[in-house]
């Protein structure tokens, strides 16, 4: 895996460095704002750790099945290893582009959260419809009922709002129509069964890792899908992101469309308490007329090579067949010149 820093790229993506040259120091910090930055971070509560034996639900809060096969597929990713599973009611109903009606997705959840048989809930696709029955749910109950919570694109909705609204972590990982390897599937043992202190790192034959902006920083990770993060921006369901390490991807957006989502998520407010950015992978998110455009890079380094914080692009997160599972509402260290993120606390308990 090759490592691209700032200065590396530039010259690749024709951004040239007007005027006098930039020099990227590390953003460091003393002990004692080290130790009044730990303080300030809020601790959400960790579910239960899975282990083999335990039952898996699948729902659908979102899209509607393509395949009536899905479930079925899925059934047998999750039991080789090692679950029991149970379906809910409602996944094979279709109401237009939804798997049922707001209240049909969000009983099958909260059906799920309340069954004391239930250890984890998992989704079988995204598509839309997760932030239509937030509204529904009972966060109260979620916080009583803690169990590992997984999915990613637009359950990034579902999952930011139950550790913000409920307090428990949840997490970024694969759905019933990701590819399920032994990359990710490692991952989702690592995080929510064997409470690893891991370190995230991209295997040699990942994407490259690009540094816009070098330095460490210790903060509460958050973040999922670029494009469903800015939809919740003004609603009660957005984080607070204090002192956060915002995580970002995005999948089948032109550039255009990635700068201004970044610009708004700037304009909002939204990165004011951030301490780092992880860029996941942002697949095809290429221009459709390249002579007329930025590319994807050169929208990156207008936005954060100047920021006041690390930033590095190249996370395998995200809509990517390799697929980290990253635990939403836990303290990390990342470090944009390495390209890595490691937990300074378990996921589950």
């Amino acid at each position: 895996m090759k490592k691209w820093t700032r200065r590396e790229l530039l010259p690749l993506i024709g951004v040239g460095l007007a005027g006098s040259a930039l020099v990227a120091a590390n953003i460091k910090e003393d002990e004692s704002e080290k130790k009044e930055r730990l303080i300030e971070i809020p601790k959400y509560a960790k579910p239960p750790k899975l282990k083999k034996g335990d039952t898996i639900g699948i729902c659908a809060p979102a899209g509607a099945l393509r395949r009536r096969e899905e479930v079925s597929e899925f059934t047998d990713v999750l039991n080789q290893m090692g679950f029991q599973v149970k379906v809910g009611e409602n996944v094979y109903k279709k109401y237009g582009y939804f798997a049922g009606t707001d209240e049909e997705r969000a009983a099958d959840f909260m059906n799920f959260i309340e069954d004391e048989t239930v250890n984890g809930i998992f989704f079988l696709r995204g598509g839309w419809g997760c932030a239509r029955i937030l509204p529904l749910l009972d966060f109260d109950s979620i916080r009583k009922n803690k169990k590992v919570i997984m999915g990613f694109s637009d359950l990034t909705s579902l999952l930011n709002a139950i550790t913000e609204h409920s307090g428990i972590v949840t997490f970024h990982g694969p759905g019933g129509n990701s590819s399920w390897n032994k990359y990710s599937i490692d991952y989702i043992k690592e995080v929510t069964m064997d409470q690893q202190l891991m370190e995230f790192k991209n295997t040699p034959d990942d994407h490259a890792i690009i540094t816009y902006r070098p330095g460490f920083a210790y903060g509460t990770l958050w973040g999922g899908n670029l494009s469903v993060l800015v939809s919740m921006l003004g609603t009660p369901y957005f984080p607070k992101i204090i002192n956060g390490i915002l995580f970002l991807e995005e999948v089948g957006e032109e550039p255009y469309r990635i700068d201004r989502m970044l610009t708004q998520l700037k304009q909002a407010g939204a990165l004011d308490k951030c301490k780092g950015i992880i860029l996941g992978n942002f697949r095809k998110c290429i221009a459709e007329e390249p002579d007329r455009a930025f590319t994807l890079e050169e929208v990156f380094e207008q936005h954060f090579g100047n920021i006041r914080m690390p930033v590095y692009y190249g996370a395998q997160i995200g809509h990517t067949v390799n697929k980290m599972t990253v635990p939403i509402g836990v303290d990390v260290r990342m470090d944009a010149d390495e390209g890595t993120f490691r937990l300074t606390s378990r996921a589950v308990q």
